[in-house]
């Protein structure tokens, strides 16, 4: 949170009452209001011998519920004054401590949340951007000073400059403040994550999804197969909390010398086997490793929201034919994503003379986009036919 150091003032509303009533004011106030919701704290109360003033919040409606509220019971004027901030005071949002700093017309362009990955956050100014010509830079560098004031362990800002693109996922970063340091260590669920932000896919933002899984009810000795591991974010927290074998992989060299050191850097339960491919190349004849695993796995992770789609013959390959869980990530357009998510499974489990056996959870993780969600369905697949 970013604590207040200077000592700009401002014109604001005081509640101003005779010391002596000071205390029939506060009980008043609790039974009512919430402290915050009526008393301004970014302000400081002032006094003098006679005299309490309290900052009061800018809502016009408030206060006059207030006022209306006291006018029987001690006496006190709303008078306006300029306000000396109160030191101490912490900004809960960005927002809040841009206010004042940023044209109000600009502040409502300024995205509400950002990505933390370990000491280094990450931001989409995209709408702010287009719209400032003049002092972008001047007002970039104000945003960026806030993020590192409102939290302590942040070293550097990142703007995000593009989409993610290509096989490996990852976006365009442009370095606002700070060391251009771009290899960090992520805390998640009591789990450690080495990476690279600039080289690696990571979101921070799946943190509840991730330990939904890891903590779903798994049997011991499974063999779960993670088709798009990354840097081991699913895979890790699921083998920290369960005896299971996990193949994990990924196509990007980056993301899986970071899984290998993940796997290091965390003591698990279970056992996780890192492989650097494409999950296409399991297909192969000749691969070693898809004869191994041909119809083994209990349980099959496919986060990949873009295109997990596509890769539902190399699920099909790998699981159990008798029976095993299909956990199902993509985005979908609104409304209605669920049931799109869904019947896109089936339709193209079909294909695969699979079906969905029984859907065991089907929900929207997260907003992606105006028009989609990121969606996750959870069921229990089989083959239609067995050789």
């Amino acid at each position: 949170m970013i604590l207040m150091k200077t000592n700009a003032t401002k014109e604001i509303k005081f509640l101003k009452l005779e010391k002596k009533d000071g205390q029939c004011f506060f009980e008043i106030l609790k039974e009512n209001f919430k402290y915050e919701t009526i008393i301004n704290q970014q302000f400081k109360t002032l006094y003098n011998s006679e005299y309490i003033l309290l900052p009061l919040v800018e809502n016009e409606d408030l206060i006059d519920k207030l006022a209306k509220m006291l006018e029987r019971i001690i006496n006190f004027k709303i008078i306006s004054k300029k306000a000396i901030l109160n030191p101490k005071y912490k900004y809960k949002t960005l927002i809040d401590a841009l206010e004042g700093k940023i044209p109000l017309k600009y502040l409502k362009l300024i995205p509400k949340s950002y990505d933390i990955i370990g000491n280094i956050a990450i931001i989409e100014l995209d709408k702010f951007s287009n719209e400032i010509n003049r002092d972008l830079l001047n007002f970039k560098q104000i945003i960026s000073n806030s993020i590192i004031e409102l939290n302590n362990k942040v070293k550097s800002v990142y703007e995000k400059k593009s989409e993610i693109q290509g096989v490996y996922r990852l976006r365009q970063l442009e370095l606002l403040h700070g060391e251009d340091k771009s290899i960090t260590i992520h805390k998640e669920n009591n789990c450690i994550f080495k990476l690279d932000v600039k080289k690696t896919y990571f979101t921070p933002r799946l943190v509840y999804e991730r330990r939904r899984v890891a903590t779903t009810r798994i049997k011991e000795n499974e063999i779960i197969i993670d088709m798009f591991a990354g840097v081991g974010t699913f895979s890790i927290q699921i083998a920290k909390r369960n005896n299971v074998k996990i193949y994990a992989f990924d196509v990007n060299p980056y993301a899986f010398e970071y899984l290998k050191e993940n796997i290091k850097l965390n003591k698990m339960k279970g056992d996780i086997i890192p492989n650097n491919m494409n999950i296409k190349n399991i297909l192969n004849p000749l691969n070693q490793l898809g004869k191994l695993l041909h119809h083994k796995a209990d349980r099959i992770i496919m986060n990949l929201p873009e295109n997990s789609i596509e890769f539902i013959k190399e699920a099909c390959f790998l699981m159990k034919s008798s029976r095993g869980i299909l956990h199902f990530y993509q985005f979908s357009e609104k409304p209605n994503p669920i049931e799109k998510t869904i019947e896109d499974l089936k339709l193209n489990l079909k294909k695969q003379d699979w079906c969905i056996d029984k859907i065991l959870v089907s929900k929207i993780v997260k907003s992606y986009s105006p028009k989609s969600d990121l969606v996750v369905v959870d069921s229990k697949i089989k083959a239609l036919t067995t050789n």
